[in-house]
C-alpha cells in the first residue's frame, strides 16, 4: 500500500451561494497559492462519556455530539499582480468577516463587517483524497517581520464530512497571485501617529469569535463577536524624538493614533495596512541586536461610524 505524502497537499474553495450547501465538483473554485497547510482537526467536536454504573471500574464510550472541522491555511501577503484586481485569497478574506470593495483599475480594500458574513466551500486535498468542507468562516492573523516574507494565517472552522477519494481539481482555476517581497527598508514604510520607527516586526489578529453550533434543526458556524489587536516592535527612540510612554498611559485618558503599513512599490503589489484609531497598549523593553526596542500591543478600534478597525487595501 502506497504510503501519502505529507507534501502533495493543496486547499480549493470558493464562497457559497447558500450556506452548508455542497457543489457537485470544484467548477468555478479557485486552487488557492499556499505557503503552508496545518494538519487541523478533520473529525473536532465535544464529546461526552455514555456512563453507566457496574460493578467494575474502566473507561466508557466517547461520543461526538456534534462533528465539525478545523483547518488553517497560510498565504503569502501579496497583491494579484494587477491594481484593482482581487487576490486570489480575498475569498478566505471575505469568509473570516471582512467586506470587499474593488475600485477598478485601481485598489481592492477589505474592512470588518459587523453583519451579512459570507461563508466558505473547501476542498482539503491530500495526496488521492480529499475532503469537501461546507459552511466555514474563520479568523485570520497578518505576520511582518523585517527581513522575513509576510503572510496571513487563516484558521477555519466548518461543517463535517468524511474524507473521500479526491474529486478532479483541473476543473477548478489556479490562482493568479503575485510573488510576495521581504519585508525591509526597501520595499516597505510605517509610521505610528507618524513617527516612522525602525520597525522590527507588526503584527494584526482579527480576532473573530467563530462558534460552531448544532441546534435541533440547525446546524451553522458563525462570527458572534470581534476584537483586533496587534503588536509591534520597534527600536526605542530617545523621548525628545517620540514619547510612547505618554502615548501607552490611560491612567488619565486614553490616546488613540494612526498606524499605517506599507509594504511593495510596484502597483498590483502593494499592501497597505491602516487604522486610524488604535490604542497603544502596553510598551516592554527588549534586546534586540543589542540594542534597545520596545514590544508594543494595539487595539484597533472602531469609530463611532462602526466597523473602521482597520482597513487592508491591495493596489
Amino acid at each position: 500500500m502506497a504510503n501519502k505524502k505529507w507534501r502533495r497537499r493543496y486547499a480549493v474553495a470558493q464562497i457559497e451561494s447558500a450556506y452548508g450547501e455542497p457543489s457537485a465538483d470544484m467548477t468555478g473554485a479557485t486552487i488557492l497559492e499556499v505557503v503552508t497547510l496545518d494538519g487541523g482537526n478533520p473529525y473536532a467536536g465535544n464529546t461526552v462519556d455514555r456512563e453507566r454504573m457496574r460493578e467494575g471500574l474502566g473507561a466508557f464510550e466517547q461520543v461526538n455530539t456534534g462533528p465539525y472541522v478545523e483547518r488553517t491555511i497560510r498565504v503569502p501577503l501579496s497583491g494579484s499582480g494587477t491594481a484593482g484586481e482581487v487576490p486570489s485569497f480575498g475569498i478566505l478574506l471575505r469568509a473570516c468577516g471582512l467586506s470587499e470593495t474593488v475600485n477598478v483599475d485601481t485598489d481592492v480594500v477589505y474592512q470588518p463587517a459587523s453583519e451579512g458574513h459570507e461563508s466558505l466551500e473547501l476542498w482539503w486535498m491530500e495526496d488521492g483524497q480529499m475532503q469537501h468542507i461546507t459552511g466555514a468562516r474563520g479568523t485570520a492573523s497578518l505576520t511582518t517581520d523585517s527581513q522575513g516574507l509576510p503572510y496571513i494565517e487563516f484558521q477555519f472552522t466548518g461543517l463535517y464530512q468524511k474524507p473521500e477519494p479526491a474529486g478532479d481539481a483541473s476543473v477548478a482555476t489556479q490562482a493568479v497571485q503575485a510573488k510576495e517581497l521581504p519585508v525591509n527598508k526597501q520595499n516597505t514604510v510605517a509610521s505610528i501617529d507618524g513617527h516612522r520607527a525602525c520597525m522590527s516586526s507588526l503584527s494584526l489578529d482579527l480576532g473573530n469569535t467563530v462558534e460552531y453550533r448544532n441546534l435541533v434543526n440547525c446546524e451553522s458556524v458563525q462570527i458572534s463577536d470581534r476584537q483586533v489587536t496587534g503588536s509591534t516592535n520597534i527600536e526605542a527612540p530617545d523621548l525628545a524624538t517620540k514619547d510612547y510612554f505618554a502615548a501607552v498611559e490611560s491612567h488619565n485618558g486614553v490616546t488613540l493614533v494612526p498606524v499605517v503599513f506599507t509594504h511593495g512599490k510596484t502597483a498590483g503589489n502593494i499592501v497597505e495596512i491602516q487604522s486610524s484609531q488604535v490604542q497603544l497598549a502596553s510598551i516592554s523593553p527588549t534586546d534586540n541586536q543589542g540594542i534597545m526596542h520596545y514590544d508594543i500591543n494595539l487595539r484597533l478600534l472602531p469609530s463611532s461610524a462602526g466597523d473602521d478597525d482597520f482597513t487592508l487595501t491591495f493596489k
